[in-house]
């Protein structure tokens, strides 16, 4: 199923806008759930299975993979075999944040396409439109691209002015531009909405937007939900990671029971607000 297909199915039918994030950091577990050949693999198997009923996009962090090593890989091969034999209606996401010359692109679009299976991936596309092309170049699978991030810092070089704006939106303008398969989106951040906003203005409502930073980070979802889809509830895939992974950590209940319990939340606090905006 190509991408387009995934997340209409996922809007439209399932009513679901919720990523979830697979930021396995081993070393927030508890020693008990760190046990076993493939932990990474054993705790990412049943949080899927407790929550691909409402996600719309399951999110794979590949540094917490990478940092395991061999193992690590394994899980991280696992785990999107996993979902695509089991949830092929759920899209997964490589959050890689490739971004590097046409030569050396080519060869991560393939290693995240071709050898692992993701239907999606995150780019830095700060290098020019030649970083960016080798991955859009897959024409069935996603490629969202850095515009305007989360993190606390990123103001320091994304806000930058240019003659007339910041550089962000100079950015967003460009990745609109090299949008002509059709199959680019945007990391724009949940903590900046009216910044998310402008970038709504400026590109419409063709390209999907990634939206990091509610949960933990604090990010306004009202806003991002009111700036960030159209009349029909399409723009936005919602990530949060943190905040459902590790739940039990502030939670009753053990790993599944509080990670599930948090997800519902989120996607019943999403769907409220997209039924209170009359767009669904």
């Amino acid at each position: 199923m190509k991408w387009k297909e995934l997340l209409v199915n996922s809007t439209n039918n399932r009513r679901t806008l919720l990523c979830i994030g697979l930021d396995t950091d081993m070393d927030k577990f508890p020693e008990e759930l760190r046990s076993g050949e493939l932990p990474q693999f054993d705790r990412n198997k049943e949080l899927i299975d407790a929550t691909a009923d409402i996600a719309a996009a399951f999110k794979l962090n590949q540094a917490f993979y990478e940092i395991q090593g061999v193992k690590g890989v394994t899980a991280l091969e696992k785990t999107i075999s996993y979902i695509k034999e089991n949830y092929p209606d759920v899209l997964v996401i490589l959050d890689a944040m490739k971004g590097d010359i046409g030569n050396t692109s080519k060869a991560y679009a393939k290693a995240a396409f071709e050898s692992l299976g993701s239907d999606s991936i995150t780019v830095n596309g700060y290098m020019g439109k030649d970083a960016v092309t080798p991955f859009s170049d897959h024409e069935d699978k996603l490629v969202f691209v850095l515009c305007r991030t989360s993190n606390k810092a990123a103001g320091e070089v994304q806000n930058t002015p240019s003659p007339v704006e910041p550089l962000y939106m100079k950015m967003a303008e460009m990745i609109g531009g090299w949008n002509d398969k059709g199959n680019l989106g945007m990391v724009v951040g949940a903590t900046f909405p009216e910044e998310l906003k402008k970038v709504r203005d400026r590109i419409g409502f063709q390209m999907p937007i990634l939206v990091p930073g509610v949960g933990t980070q604090g990010g306004d979802l009202e806003k991002v939900l009111r700036h960030g889809t159209d009349e029909n509830g399409w723009g936005v895939l919602i990530n949060v990671s943190r905040g459902i992974m590790f739940a039990f950590q502030k939670e009753e209940g053990n790993y599944i029971e509080a990670a599930r319990s948090a997800a519902l939340r989120y996607h019943e606090e999403i769907r409220s607000r997209m039924e209170s905006l009359g767009r669904w």
